[in-house]
């Protein structure tokens, strides 16, 4: 009874052993599967943190390389902008120059003020001065001075001639006998018409008239005057006047020849002093607005009542450019060359 309650017993104490031994080697089972398991997952977030660095840097390196592009492409607006700055600034000198050099020609000995003209001849060396310059090199500041200084100073020289042209004529109106009448004297030789020629525009007009800046005027492809001085209008009636003188080439097969268009304020100046009240009182030309132009003074070509005064009379105003009442043929001051724009 006794051996058999003991072998009971080692029974039951064996069977709790193995029933142990089971459960502590269930538990190593699922704690080596768990270890395991952490084990593939701290490799998969590894490889998903060395995948995401990658694209990070990835990212950042396109980031940089666009930030180079767009650097590159500042640079080279930047660059191509100066060279277009340059070489405008350059165009205007030379035109500058190109009006300059026959008021200069024209104005010797029949200046109030021969210091203007020494003024005008040394502005006129210092722009070709500047120009000699190689164009990558061009400082622009400086051309823009030289093209200001060339500007004023004939200006200056026109203003000089009209004086002296006012005083000869009133010196030859006082010298004219008052007597005599039955006997005509021959008329002392008139000194020449002063030049006047289109402005040019300069870089640092406000807006205000004879005061217009470069940034909104224009040159006119074909206008050149008689001397081959530049044409400039504002931009947009540059533009309606170039489709007119297409129309009026096909129409009479040659181009719209000019005069004057574009007058500044010192010029409007000189002009009034010259012509008197028949020219506009300076700052209220329409000339000065850059929006009217002068035909040729050739009556049997553009006079009242040729084939061309008509045509640019019925066509103009499709272009936006029109024949002002107060310049009309019967009007107080008929002017067959004066057209301006209103579109």
């Amino acid at each position: 009874m006794v051996r058999a309650r003991v072998t009971g017993r080692r029974r039951a104490v064996l069977a709790a052993a193995i029933t142990l031994g089971l459960v502590v080697a269930g538990i190593g089972a699922v704690e080596i599967r768990a270890a395991r398991a952490s084990a593939a997952e701290r490799a998969t977030l590894a490889l998903a943190r060395v995948a995401a660095a990658a694209a990070a840097a990835t990212a950042d390196a396109a980031a940089r390389a666009e930030q180079t592009i767009l650097a590159t492409e500042r640079r080279t607006h930047s660059e191509e902008t100066a060279a277009r700055a340059r070489t405008e600034a350059s165009a205007q000198l030379t035109a500058q120059l190109a009006a300059a050099d026959p008021i200069l020609a024209a104005s010797e000995g029949k200046v109030a003020d021969e210091s203007t003209r020494t003024t005008l001849a040394a502005a006129i060396d210092a722009g070709r001065a500047a120009l000699a310059t190689a164009l990558p090199a061009l400082p622009l500041a400086d051309v823009a001075a030289r093209t200001t200084a060339v500007d004023a100073a004939r200006a200056a020289v026109e203003q000089a001639q009209a004086q002296w042209q006012a005083a000869a004529d009133a010196a030859r109106g006082a010298t004219t006998p008052a007597t005599k009448p039955s006997t005509p004297t021959p008329a002392p030789t008139s000194p020449a018409v002063p030049v006047f020629v289109t402005s040019i525009p300069t870089a640092d007009g406000d807006g205000s008239n004879g005061h217009l800046p470069a940034s909104v005027m224009c040159l006119v492809p074909w206008g050149t005057d008689q001397i081959g001085s530049p044409q400039y209008l504002r931009c947009d009636a540059e533009a309606a006047l170039t489709r007119l003188n297409d129309a009026f080439e096909a129409e009479f097969g040659a181009q719209l020849a000019m005069d004057l268009t574009y007058r500044s304020y010192a010029d409007q100046v000189a002009i009034r002093a010259y012509f008197g009240a028949s020219a506009a009182r300076p700052g209220t030309s329409s000339h000065g607005l850059g929006i009217a132009l002068d035909v040729q003074d050739w009556p049997d070509v553009y006079g009242f009542g040729t084939p061309r005064y008509a045509w640019l009379l019925a066509n103009g105003p499709a272009f936006g450019w029109v024949a002002p009442d107060a310049v009309r043929q019967n009007a107080a001051y008929p002017e067959f060359w004066h057209f301006e724009y209103r579109p």
